[in-house]
């Protein structure tokens, strides 16, 4: 691929956009994350993490040059225009609909589309550092093509308006402190790594289920969403994984679960996230 370095390990695959020196999000890094996110629909692959492998940038935003230079026309821009931007939410709602969890590695810069396309992933963490995280696009007279949406589910309504109005960047800290990101990292690629080993130790049919549970439950009436849950459940309570990992359970001594609890799950590294 041209835009994307990846390398797959042990049911995880990494993609790190690589468009130096800014690292810009371009028409033909979201063609070929178009065939990426295709590929990930495969049972050998457990867990997903896209990053950057530009030095301090992860995606910084869209390429505002190449948004420029297709302005000529304005009238034939009126045109084309959505078949820009409603291919581009099925782009990256195809994120969500995966079954697998997918891990945004947020290692510098992350404006505009690099923000949407981490608010879409399941687990965000962001590398600590100087650069920011935000939406510049009101500043740039323009509008985000799904932020709206994704980071008023996730932060809330008055705090995305904010956001949103004042084009706001904030720093990694700042970016945990809202609730846009769920973790800090010192390599935020590596700790993404460490995660996606403890993911892939679980149940795949439990990861699915949860991720389908919040995903499609969550902004539905309370007792479709839980039909829903029901559902998920069903399909976990009668694989022998799920018993296999009760029976481990039960047989731990009762003043050690806790910490099995902590050892069989992905826990955020102590200090680095809220609540950690």
């Amino acid at each position: 691929m041209e835009f994307w370095k990846v390398d797959s390990f042990d049911g995880i695959v990494v993609a790190a956009y690589n468009r130096p020196p800014m690292n810009y999000m371009e028409g033909g890094g979201i063609g070929e994350l178009k065939e990426l996110i295709r590929s990930w629909d495969d049972p050998k692959v457990r867990v997903a993490i896209i990053t950057g492998n530009v030095p301090d940038k992860y995606i910084t935003h869209y390429s505002v040059e190449e948004l420029v230079n297709s302005g000529g026309d304005l009238e034939q821009l009126r045109k084309w225009a959505p078949d820009l931007i409603y291919p581009y939410h099925q782009l990256l709602q195809s994120i969500t609909t995966l079954d697998i969890p997918v891990i945004a590695a947020m290692s510098g810069d992350t404006m505009g589309c690099g923000l949407e396309l981490s608010l879409n992933c399941d687990i965000r963490i962001a590398q600590r550092g100087n650069y920011v995280i935000g939406f510049p696009e009101v500043a740039l007279g323009i509008l985000t093509g799904t932020g709206s949406q994704l980071l008023a589910r996730t932060i809330g309504h008055g705090r995305a308006l904010d956001f949103m109005l004042r084009s706001r960047t904030v720093s990694p800290e700042g970016a945990l402190e809202l609730g846009i990101v769920n973790e800090l990292a010192d390599d935020a690629r590596a700790r993404a790594i460490e995660v996606a080993q403890m993911l892939v130790h679980q149940s795949p049919v439990s990861l699915a289920a949860a991720k389908r549970s919040v995903v499609r439950g969550a902004n539905l009436p309370i007792a479709e969403g839980l039909r829903i849950e029901a559902e998920e459940w069903l399909k976990t309570i009668v694989t022998e994984i799920a018993f296999e990992k009760m029976r481990d359970y039960v047989a731990t001594p009762y003043a050690d679960r806790n910490d099995w609890v902590r050892k069989n799950g992905a826990h955020p590294a102590k200090g680095m996230a809220t609540g950690s």
